[in-house]
């Protein structure tokens, strides 16, 4: 049976695709396992230097399989059983690699965390975002509660957890959950775009600049700024950073390596 879960590697882009289309790309416990591999996989690839996550047809994610036929307590029990610890939308998070979401539909329940574990969301105009859990009898369990307030206020996020309603692509952008919404014919050119940028910056800057940017939420200013001048030490110990100088200096474009 061919792979739920499809790796692509483009030059230094590593691409991972939900493929169930005809079930709105939900989640079913070998995709879990197998979304799990390949992010340790890209760890582990110094070759690679970009993580997206994408789905096939017309959805990103729209939950886990269990929630077609499950309610409430009965839920709960087909997590444990069929689940166990979600393990994939962590394993996305802990990369120190840029991580980008690429919402071409909707996302929804854990396709919305999976999704929120990443650095930048990207949403085609038709997306519709939310954490529905709640009307499961559930709450989200794999960082929902967590990393949604950090993006869009307590405020906001308190009302889309415990509604449970879904918001459409260009309502996520207005409260910051999403960083830009592109019309559907555009969609994949734009991220094509977005990937280009990317790997013109030095990838050691880059996995610097996000650990800066991710920490500092737990940190106080005095803490952070302190952090900041330690990565922006280790940066100059770079070859990379050397090959930044002559560039400027050379009027061209740098090359960077990754040393």
């Amino acid at each position: 049976m061919a792979s739920e879960v499809v790796y692509q590697k483009r030059g230094k882009v590593a691409w991972l695709t939900l493929c169930r289309p005809a079930q709105g790309n939900r989640l079913t416990p070998a995709m879990n396992a197998d979304l799990t591999a390949l992010s340790q996989a890209v760890a582990e690839d110094d070759t690679v230097e970009i993580l997206v996550l994408t789905g096939a047809g017309d959805a990103f994610c729209c939950g886990l399989e269990y929630l077609a036929a499950e309610k409430g307590a009965a839920a709960a029990q087909a997590i444990r059983a069929q689940f166990g610890l979600l393990t994939c939308v962590e394993a996305i998070a802990a990369l120190t690699k840029p991580t980008i979401a690429a919402l071409n539909g909707p996302a929804l329940g854990v396709g919305l965390e999976l999704a929120l574990a990443c650095d930048l969301r990207i949403a085609c105009e038709n997306v519709q975002c939310g954490l529905p859990q709640i009307t499961e009898g559930l709450i989200p369990f794999c960082g929902g509660t967590q990393r949604l307030p950090r993006l869009v206020g307590q405020a906001k996020a308190m009302e889309l957890i415990l509604t449970g309603e879904s918001i459409d692509a260009h309502e996520a952008y207005r409260i910051g959950l999403v960083n830009e919404v592109i019309a559907a014919e555009r969609f994949p050119s734009r991220v094509d775009e977005l990937l280009t940028g990317l790997l013109g910056k030095g990838p050691i800057a880059l996995r610097l600049a996000k650990e800066a940017v991710q920490k500092a939420m737990d940190l106080t200013l005095e803490q952070g700024m302190r952090l900041e001048e330690d990565l922006y030490a280790l940066l100059q110990t770079t070859q990379d950073r050397a090959e930044g100088v002559r560039a400027f200096l050379e009027k061209r474009t740098p090359r960077f390596t990754g040393h």
